[in-house]
């Protein structure tokens, strides 16, 4: 039997006839009937749900459910024989939402058949559950996330054919397979916001987040490591070497990365299926015999007006590469061309039209670069001599004789026309300049990904403009977010077919080779002006450098930390470093005195953690710290401490459902969950966060808006994890650190162990710190117990047993410090 596609009208006439043919024939209808001869029916006739979506006695736990409707699962169908009939009591306002509670107290045949479906659901992490046996539909929440136990709620009660074809719209929007008019059924039942979550103990902190203010030195060593780090490399007197010397080839897998070498070396992989219609993506990496530093194909395809587009995610290094093309790999190329450097991110001003401002920015270089004035009147003249000599054949040349002095007036009007396009002029200036010298003129537009959307979409019609029509190679980066976007919705139609993909540099590579720049740059083994007059603070600097270099290159951990947590993010990781260096959370006085007494300092792991963790804050703050809180709940219920974890964990362990790429698809992603009894709308909420965390990624690289009731926007095709999320995991998540940082940002839902945890809360002793993270361990232990059947990918005593160590050595702290 064909099934018609989910349409209310069609609905509608198939639910009429349903009911027709049931009152038609009286029998008693044991349950094997009613689901054949009703359900069956009701479900893909008149809901339009397709056969493939649907599933009969679906065994889990050694309990079989009648129906579960949806891939994943998203509604339990209990079916009863037609001779149980359910009394109802009878109420005044008619309407189809009724309280649960008043249905169980007259019919407890009801209430047998609710716990049973509510127990599937709980199970299954299946929200909605439905009782019927023919004649009487009952659709109720059978997992809440207000609060409210599912037995105490509302139910949409349709009793009898009649009340069932009246209200169709209703259990339509309720039971249909269109997931939009569900959130009607919602509405009705659920209270609105989850509720019964403990507030969390930061709320019980005067001042919370509280910023702690650097002391003279620390902000003293910010400001130099700012200079040295940041700013000096872009300076002119410098800008050649440190691109020398400091910039690393793209694409190197870090020997720390804890994610698979098939996952980093496909990084921009399942942005497209392969269509014939789709782009290639060819990895950015150049040999020594390759022009401009780039692959032939890709400057033949450049060369055939097309521009080359470099996609790359924040921070990867697009701004190395292109700037290492400029100043070293093609440096001659780019002396003898016509080079036209765009940068949105700190040239354009926000709110600046940018059309406007790639014209303004094109031909101010043109003058203070190439010493082109486009207005300058003998320049003009060259530029459009045809056309000059045109207007002299014309209508107009007579007067070159009988009246000069007109005849130049007009030949004025004329060419002040033909310059009144900008766009028109700026070009063919370039033209007529390039043609003159024989240049090449390329134009790099960067930094765009820095940019809204919006300002991304443009900047690329205009890098397609520049290869067009300007004769000119054109390269631009983008964000993979963009390309997708843009791609995907026409927006942008003429991508070129070859797609360039830049993946980042070893982040422990990048970072030796910037720190010692910046150590020669503090020590004068590298001139730089703006370092006159400050030797002596210069020699606090030099020395911290030092420390972290030494660090970097014999403390693994410093490696694996960084290499992991900013998932190959260059900048992040720069920023990481400067915001190490003179935090008012890191004793950079002691790191400097045993530099001077004793010539060299280990930095341990757990400061570098807590910079990470609290950033500038006294506490951590889930909102500017670098690490995502893995314990923090949306819903009651206590096993959800651990489901960003498990997600993670299930990510990240290869099975048959995974891709090479090491993707997942979001629907078996979902069903997994759900068998550990966690429902959608949990689920969904627990991936949002995490993928705007960047603790997993999507195929399409989206991240997710906030709404009035959290993160929106729908679930993508799959996901996977990175190198931040399994560091978050095997790392972060049980040692001391990380649980004495986030316990302030997890609710509690234990009174006693809040009241534990709770005690003197505001103490920053390390005695303290160490007894309420200790209980607030016990506490997730206690936790993870009420999940009877724990994942195979995932489990949190082990991971736990992994933390013991940093315990131990922060007791051994304590105890000899009070010996």
């Amino acid at each position: 039997m064909s099934v018609p596609a989910p349409d209310l009208a069609v609905g509608y006439s198939a639910i009429s006839k349903l009911i027709n043919d049931v009152k038609a024939d009286s029998l008693d209808l044991n349950e094997a009937d009613t689901r054949h001869r009703f359900i069956d029916r009701l479900i893909h006739e008149c809901l339009g749900w397709d056969y493939t979506s649907t599933h009969l006695e679906r065994r889990f736990n050694g309990d079989y459910s009648d129906y579960e409707l949806g891939k994943p699962p998203q509604i339990i169908i209990e079916a009863k024989r037609a001779g149980i009939s359910f009394e109802i009591p009878s109420e005044t306002n008619k309407s189809i939402v009724r309280s649960l509670s008043s249905l169980f107290k007259l019919c407890p045949k009801f209430r047998a058949a609710f716990d049973q479906a509510q127990k599937y659901c709980s199970d299954r992490g299946i929200q909605v559950g439905v009782v019927c046996n023919s004649s009487q539909i009952i659709v109720f929440l059978g997992v809440r996330n207000d609060g409210i136990p599912p037995s105490e709620g509302k139910c949409l009660l349709f009793n009898g054919l009649d009340q069932v074809e009246k209200n169709f719209h209703r259990l339509w929007q309720a039971i249909s397979p269109d997931a939009e008019h569900r959130k009607l059924l919602l509405a009705d039942l659920a209270s609105g916001l989850p509720t019964g979550v403990p507030v969390k103990l930061s709320s019980y902190l005067p001042g919370y987040p509280s910023f702690r203010y650097p002391s003279e030195s620390q902000q003293s060593l910010r400001t130099l490591s700012d200079l040295l780090i940041e700013d000096a490399p872009n300076t002119l007197a410098v800008r050649k070497r440190f691109y020398e010397e400091c910039y690393c080839e793209s694409g190197a897998l870090a020997k720390e990365a804890m994610v698979g070498k098939n996952i980093l070396s496909a990084r921009y992989a399942s942005m497209f299926k392969p269509l014939p219609q789709n782009p290639t993506l060819q990895h950015l990496r150049s040999t020594p015999d390759d022009k401009y530093g780039l692959a032939p194909e890709v400057v033949a395809e450049a060369l055939g007006r097309r521009p080359i587009v470099i996609i790359g995610d924040v921070g990867v290094g697009k701004t190395s590469f292109i700037r290492h093309l400029i100043y070293v790999k093609a440096a001659e190329e780019v002396e003898n061309a016509i080079f036209i450097y765009i940068d949105l991110g700190s040239q354009a001003n926000l709110g600046q039209d940018m059309h406007a401002f790639f014209l303004q920015e094109i031909e101010r270089q043109l003058l203070e670069d190439h010493g082109i004035d486009i207005y300058e009147d003998h320049f003009v003249r060259g530029v459009y001599h045809g056309d000059l000599q045109r207007f002299e054949k014309g209508i107009y040349g007579r007067l070159k004789e009988s009246a000069p002095d007109k005849f130049i007036e007009r030949q004025i009007e004329h060419l002040e026309e033909l310059t009144s396009n900008k766009v028109m002029h700026l070009q063919q200036s370039i033209m007529h300049f390039a043609k003159g010298r024989k240049k090449q003129v390329i134009i790099s537009i960067d930094n765009a990904d820095q940019r809204k959307l919006a300002d991304q979409q443009e900047a690329f019609l205009a890098a397609q403009e520049f290869a067009a029509n300007w004769q000119a190679l054109v390269l631009i980066s983008l964000r993979p977010q963009t390309y997708f976007v843009s791609k995907s919705s026409g927006s942008i139609s003429a991508y070129p077919q070859r797609i360039m993909t830049i993946s980042p540099p070893r982040v422990d590579l990048v970072l030796q080779k910037r720190l010692q720049f910046s150590l020669d740059l503090a020590e004068g083994r590298l001139p730089l002006d703006r370092l006159n007059g400050i030797t002596i603070k210069l020699d606090a600097i030099a020395l911290f450098l030092k420390a972290l270099l030494f660090s970097l290159r014999n403390n693994k951990e410093i490696s694996e930390i960084l290499s992991n947590i900013t998932g190959g993010n260059i900048r992040e990781a720069l920023e990481l470093i400067k915001g190490f260096i003179g935090s008012a959370n890191v004793d950079s006085e002691k790191i400097i005195h045993i530099m001077r007494s004793e010539g060299q300092y280990l930095i341990p792991l757990h400061e570098f953690t807590k910079q990470a963790l609290l950033g500038e804050y006294s506490h951590f703050d889930a909102r500017s710290s670098l690490a995502l809180n893995l314990f923090d709940v949306r819903y009651p219920d206590q096993k959800e401490h651990f489901l960003a974890s498990m997600i993670i964990g299930f990510l990240f362990t290869d099975g048959p459902k995974k891709s090479p790429e090491g993707f997942v698809h979001t629907d078996d992603l979902l069903a997994e969950m759900q068998t550990y009894g966690f429902v959608a709308d949990q689920i969904e909420h627990a991936l949002r966060r995490l993928t705007n965390k960047k603790l997993i990624e999507t195929t399409e690289r989206i991240t997710f808006d906030e709404g009035l009731q959290g993160l929106v926007g729908d679930m993508p095709l799959a996901f996977r994890v990175t190198t931040i999320g399994v560091y978050h995991i095997q790392r972060w998540a049980p040692s001391f650190a990380y649980l004495d940082a986030v316990l302030f940002d997890t609710p509690i839902f234990d009174e006693n162990h809040r009241k534990e945890i709770s005690a003197k809360l505001e103490s920053f002793d390390i005695r303290e710190r160490y007894k309420r993270t200790v209980k607030f361990r016990d506490y997730l232990n206690e936790c993870w117990s009420q999940i009877t059947k724990p994942p195979v990918f995932f489990d949190w005593p082990t991971l736990r047993n992994t933390g013991t160590p940093s315990f131990v050595s922060v007791k051994r702290a304590i105890d000899t410090r009070q010996l």
